[in-house]
């Protein structure tokens, strides 16, 4: 799950035979909306997602997004029936112009990834201004002081001011230096809801992180 707010997605609707549905766009990929929450009610929403959408032996395999708007808190889940040409502008897009992804624009100056340090970047991500570092539940087994990848591409593109391709490279290259892993060795670093820990975080006890 990728708790993300309003400004970070691109509202739509999508075509769906004679009608249009409300969907949005994150990195590429369109998510149609499960279910809404009024905004007071987010404790309930994050909750909900936990347990009917990331602990669902089915429903967890499928990228889910817990978006807050203005005046609501929704439950997204990627589709593969839509395809970005779909998509129609809708009002939320029109009144949020400047809505943006979490990554470097294309005005922005790119950095030279072979004069970034790998060593400091990752002290950064495992500190307290870094990535989330917490217990994880997937299909009732715990892992302990782990992150998501694609929240590390979220930190490492804005922190270095790069495109999440190159955020990938970078982490991937921090993979390859062990500084972290796969929790269990099954993945490369990639831009997913995959749980990934530092070695140095590698049989740290339960009671040292949150859940």
């Amino acid at each position: 799950m990728l708790f993300l707010d309003y400004t970070q997605v691109k509202y739509c609707r999508l075509k769906n035979n004679d009608r249009a549905i409300k969907g949005l766009i994150y990195n590429g990929n369109v998510f149609t909306r499960a279910k809404a929450f009024p905004k007071e009610e987010l404790e309930a929403a994050i909750k909900e997602c936990r347990e009917e959408y990331l602990d669902h032996e089915e429903r967890s395999k499928i990228a889910t997004l817990l978006v807050k708007d203005k005046n609501s808190v929704g439950i997204w889940m990627q589709s593969d029936r839509f395809k970005a040409s779909d998509a129609i502008a809708s009002s939320e897009e029109k009144q949020s112009p400047n809505a943006k992804l979490p990554s470097a624009s294309s005005d922005q100056p790119k950095t030279d990834l072979s004069k970034v340090s790998i060593r400091q970047i990752a002290l950064e991500m495992r500190s307290e201004t870094g990535v989330e570092i917490k217990t994880r539940r997937y299909k009732l087994k715990l892992y302990q002081r782990c992150f998501l990848g694609n929240e590390a591409v979220d930190w490492i593109a804005k922190r270095v001011n790069i495109s999440r391709t190159d955020a990938v490279r970078l982490g991937q290259k921090m993979l390859d230096k062990n500084i972290f892993d796969h929790v269990t060795n099954e993945h490369q670093f990639k831009d997913e809801e995959l749980f990934y820990r530092f070695r140095d975080d590698e049989g740290k006890s339960l009671w040292n992180s949150k859940i």
